[in-house]
């Protein structure tokens, strides 16, 4: 049992360092490159693939709840002809790539799948796509070649995005992993601390309220010792003066 919370505890933490990373990323890329929701995803026929294969469930349902955002998919031509033409082996892949809306111009089959993507963002990539692929090549052609394409890919773990690769000057790809780029409403859904810190070190419009000044704990404070009020002394060097010796009456002693 202890084992099992320990697993446990250790997929929730994947997740939630993972839904932070991607928050961050898409953030600098609605603020730097105009990203906006519904976002516009360009899968290609590895991805569904792997998708299917790890058994992780519908493409889109994956992609839209990675993104915590509404997304439209979309595929090129030449990526349906390369899935129709792997057989039985891909066959389920081939039927869910038909469903999807095709990208406008680009190169027609039998082109290469790579050329038909890489394509479809050139330019600067006017159409806003998040490609989502498992070509290494082809991620890594994105990343040199089209730095405002955000790139993901299907992990072990599920799906993760590249850092942004015209990012690294500003911090966002190398900033520790703090809960930066999150909303507030973003990080008491997943427990987070609110004390976090922008991409470029300017800390959050996050109001905290001062804590009130208490008194001293009257268990740790010493109690006062009374102090014995000061002995008269006789005696006129302690200031109270002696008292006259009494006279006896009838004048002098008796004669006899």
């Amino acid at each position: 049992k202890a084992s099992s919370r320990s697993r446990t505890a250790v997929r929730g933490a994947m997740r939630v360092k993972r839904a932070r990373k991607v928050r961050k990323y898409l953030r600098y890329y609605r603020t730097c490159h105009g990203f906006r929701a519904p976002y516009k995803v360009l899968v290609d026929g590895n991805f569904i693939h792997a998708v299917m294969s790890m058994k992780l469930g519908d493409a889109k349902d994956v992609v839209v709840k990675y993104l915590g955002a509404p997304a439209k998919l979309f595929t090129t031509r030449c990526v349906k002809e390369e899935l129709r033409q792997m057989g039985k082996d891909l066959k389920e892949a081939s039927l869910y790539a038909r469903k999807l809306e095709e990208v406008k111009d680009g190169p027609d089959p039998p082109a290469p799948t790579l050329d038909s993507i890489v394509a479809a963002v050139d330019g600067g990539n006017s159409e806003r796509f998040i490609v989502c692929t498992q070509d290494d090549t082809l991620r890594k052609r994105l990343l040199a070649d089209s730095p405002v394409t955000p790139v993901v890919f299907c992990h072990t773990s599920g799906l993760q995005m590249e850092p942004p690769a015209d990012a690294e000057g500003s911090g966002v790809a190398s900033q520790r992993e703090h809960g930066a780029g999150l909303t507030e409403e973003e990080r008491n859904a997943l427990g987070q601390e609110e004390v976090v810190r922008g991409a470029r070190g300017v800390r959050t419009n996050v109001r905290y309220k001062k804590p009130k000044a208490r008194g001293p704990n009257p268990l740790s404070v010493k109690k006062k010792i009374a102090k014995a009020p000061p002995s008269r002394r006789s005696g006129t060097d302690g200031g109270v003066a002696a008292k006259k010796k009494r006279k006896r009456r009838g004048g002098g002693d008796k004669a006899s």
